[in-house]
């Protein structure tokens, strides 16, 4: 059930359902307790008579799982990058990802050169931009919910330092295709 202005016409309470916005947890969709910090967005675009029409309008991370995250000693590093879809979607992808100590490490921190943490930004957009660029816009959307893509970013990255809990903070959908 969703909360609606009172009005005398239905037509005009179903007109006010129109570019509503609608956030849902995963673990509501998804019965799998590893999605329950990632809350999604719909937004209504149309109507039928009793149904409305969403369409995906980004995800986010929960605030208590973000900063659960963070550890001293260590080295955050975050990237937001704006892809075009096949599609025709604009969006915008925030990742975050933190440092960790190399094996058989005696220091106490696990500070990463600037050098290395530009690299890592630059490897992490560009595979950002290779999979955003090659897919549409339904394909994108379990890449960037499930472990998939940071597993890849970790792959790749590790062979510069050591990482450890990357994750895709954060998708907003900046601008939707003409057509739809």
């Amino acid at each position: 059930m969703t909360l609606c202005n009172k009005a005398v016409n239905i037509s005009r309470k179903i007109e006010s359902l129109k570019n509503r916005n609608y956030k849902i947890n995963l673990i509501d969709i998804k019965n799998s307790e590893d999605s329950s910090h990632k809350k999604l967005t719909f937004r209504c675009h149309n109507y039928d008579e009793k149904t409305c029409l969403t369409r995906f309008n980004g995800f986010d991370t929960t605030r208590d799982k973000f900063f659960s995250l963070i550890r001293k000693w260590h080295t955050m590093i975050e990237l937001n990058s704006d892809l075009r879809t096949k599609d025709g979607y604009f969006i915008r992808v925030f990742v975050v990802a933190f440092s960790r100590k190399r094996k058989n490490q005696s220091k106490k921190t696990s500070y990463i050169k600037a050098s290395q943490t530009r690299t890592i930004r630059r490897k992490i957009g560009e595979i950002l931009i290779r999979e955003g660029t090659t897919c549409l816009m339904k394909d994108l959307i379990p890449k960037l919910i499930s472990e998939k893509l940071p597993d890849e970013i970790n792959f790749i990255c590790s062979k510069i330092f050591p990482l450890q809990n990357i994750m895709v903070r954060k998708v907003k959908i900046l601008e939707n295709p003409r057509e739809i």
